[in-house]
């Protein structure tokens, strides 16, 4: 009798037909599905200390915003400074003190029309009505004389209203040491204070 021949395609001990076990459990023809794996969490990255660099970069920004804050608190103080100034210079005492301070220096120089505009009263119709010509020789005498009176200072102002008291110390070049107390009567108007009844007339 002939042997039944045998399929060499196969491995021996393999029944013709079926294929080599894939997997187990996992139907012929499909490809086995792996197991999930736990993956591990990456840990965050460790910060990194600054370079010298940028240390260096943030201290100049540093001081320059401390230099920039320090030049606008100088630029408030001068500008606080100048404003007290402005006040002080325009308060009514320092208004009386110039009023008396043209009315001198009209007498000084004899300035008629100085005179005119920084009096009041019965002392500005006096200059007002005197003629300039009678005004330059009586100027001129009170020159010869020395009896100009010159304020040395002012001493006190008492203000009441529209109305003001200087108390003021006054001496003339004929005789400089000696000084004497005088009194200058003030009166508001609309263009500023005027001398109504001065120290002395020349």
């Amino acid at each position: 009798m002939t042997s039944p021949v045998q399929s060499t395609n196969h491995p021996q001990g393999v029944p013709v037909g079926q294929g080599a076990p894939v997997g187990r459990g996992a139907p012929v023809g499909q490809r086995p599905i792996a197991a999930p794996q736990r993956i591990a969490p990456t840990p965050p990255p460790v910060d990194q200390a600054p370079s010298d660099g940028a240390a260096g970069g943030r201290s100049k920004k540093w001081l320059l915003a401390v230099l920039g804050a320090a030049a606008v608190l100088v630029a408030i103080i001068v500008a606080v400074a100048f404003a007290l100034v402005g006040k002080s210079g325009s308060s009514p005492d320092a208004e009386v003190r110039a009023a008396i301070s043209q009315y001198t220096d009209g007498l000084r120089t004899g300035n008629l029309a100085q005179l005119r505009s920084s009096t009041c009263g019965p002392l500005h119709d006096f200059y007002a009505k005197i003629p300039e010509d009678q005004f330059a020789n009586v100027h001129r005498m009170s020159l010869e004389r020395k009896s100009i009176p010159v304020v040395d200072a002012v001493n006190a102002i008492s203000i009441t209203g529209d109305t003001a008291i200087a108390e003021a110390t006054v001496y003339t070049e004929a005789d400089p040491a000696k000084r004497s107390a005088r009194t200058f009567d003030l009166q508001r108007s609309d263009s500023g204070w005027k001398v109504c009844d001065p120290a002395t007339t020349p």
